[in-house]
């Protein structure tokens, strides 16, 4: 269907779309909450789960209803069902 419309499939089925600048700073768009914020773990609620962020002194440079943005040193992103 998202090949039909020409939509792209993370908007039509409403999934993350995470963008890295390296290992210091990661885009998260389509998410649904902050459910955890430490300097070394965030927890972001996504559709059906979480992505969980780990590394060291994360901390969130910008946050909107629609898109968040991390800095630090992001070691690991790890997806939770």
């Amino acid at each position: 269907m998202a090949e039909i419309f020409e939509l792209p499939e993370d908007i039509l089925l409403n999934l993350p779309r995470m963008t890295f600048v390296g290992q210091k700073r990661l885009s998260i768009e389509n998410h649904r909450g902050v459910i955890e914020y430490t300097r070394e773990k965030i927890r972001v609620g996504m559709r059906g789960g979480e992505i969980i962020i780990y590394g060291r002194e994360l901390q969130m440079i910008r946050f909107m209803a629609d898109e968040i943005h991390v800095g630090g040193s992001i070691e690991k992103v790890h997806f939770e069902e």
